[in-house]
C-alpha cells in the first residue's frame, strides 16, 4: 500500500518538462527493498506569477508514515507556493505544517523559486545536501544556510540565497539515496556525484538525469529523487 501510495504521487519517470525558460527532467527511484519505501519527493510546478516551484525533500523513516507525511508535506507546498511568498517563507510555513500533520514527521528539503525573467533563483534549505551546479563543462556545489529540518521545533525562520543563471546551465536538486554509503564519508560521495555531472554535461537534460542515476554511487538501499533543470534561450 505504502508503495503504492508513493508511485501515485511521485512517478518514476515522468518525462521532460518544458517549463517557463527551462527543461526539466525528474525522476524517482524506489526503494531496492519494498518494506523500505520512503518518503522522498520532487516537485516542478509552473506558478501563476510566471515563476517555476522546484522542490526536493527526503521524509525521515520508511514505510506508510513515511509515504503519507510525504504527500503532507508535498500537497501543502504546493499550496503554499500559490501565495506568491518567498521560499524562505514559504518554508516557514511547511515547518508548521510538518508539526501539525499526524505522525509528526521530519524532513530535510529544498524549495526553489526560479524566474525566467532575470534567470535566476532564490532557495532555501532544510538541513538538505547541497544543490549542485554545472556551467561551461564545471559543476560546483551550492552550500546554503544550514537551517533546521522541516518539523523539529516551531518558529523556524529559513534563510535564502539567490543565484544568478545563465543560459544552458544546469542545476541538480537530488536526495541523499544518490551518493550515500554506508562506509564513506559524505563529502566522498558529493565529490563522486560533482565528477559524474561532469562526465555528463555535454549530455540532454534527460540523459544526464539517467544516467548519474545508472551510475550513482549510494548503496543504502534507500529512495531517491533527482531533478535536472537546463536553462534555456
Amino acid at each position: 500500500m505504502a508503495l503504492r501510495l508513493q508511485q501515485a504521487i511521485v512517478p518514476e519517470t515522468p518525462g521532460i518538462q518544458e517549463l517557463p525558460g527551462l527543461s526539466v527532467a525528474a525522476r524517482y527511484r524506489p526503494a531496492a527493498q519494498e518494506y523500505r519505501v520512503g518518503g522522498d519527493w520532487y516537485d516542478a510546478l509552473p506558478l501563476p506569477s510566471g515563476r517555476v516551484l522546484l522542490a526536493v525533500g527526503d521524509i525521515a523513516g520508511h514505510g506508510i508514515g513515511a509515504a503519507t507525511g510525504m504527500v503532507a508535506l508535498r500537497n501543502a507546498l504546493r499550496g503554499l507556493a500559490f501565495s506568491g511568498h518567498t521560499p524562505g517563507r514559504l518554508m516557514e510555513w511547511l515547518n508548521e505544517v510538518a508539526l501539525r500533520t499526524s505522525g509528526g514527521p521530519t524532513a530535510t528539503a529544498v524549495c526553489a523559486l526560479y524566474d525566467p525573467a532575470d534567470r535566476s533563483l532564490r532557495w532555501s534549505s532544510a538541513g538538505h545536501l547541497p544543490l549542485l551546479l554545472l556551467r561551461d563543462g564545471r559543476a560546483r556545489l551550492l552550500e546554503g544556510p544550514h537551517d533546521l529540518l522541516l518539523g523539529a521545533t516551531p518558529s523556524v525562520t529559513y534563510q535564502e540565497v539567490r543565484t544568478p543563471l545563465r543560459r544552458d546551465d544546469t542545476l541538480l536538486l537530488y536526495t541523499d539515496g544518490l551518493i550515500e554509503r554506508r562506509h564513506d564519508a559524505l563529502d566522498q560521495g558529493l565529490d563522486t556525484l560533482v565528477g559524474l555531472a561532469e562526465q555528463s554535461s555535454a549530455c540532454e537534460v534527460e540523459e544526464q538525469v539517467d544516467r548519474l542515476l545508472e551510475a550513482a554511487t549510494g548503496d543504502t538501499d534507500d529512495d531517491t529523487s533527482v531533478v535536472a533543470i537546463r536553462v534555456r534561450g
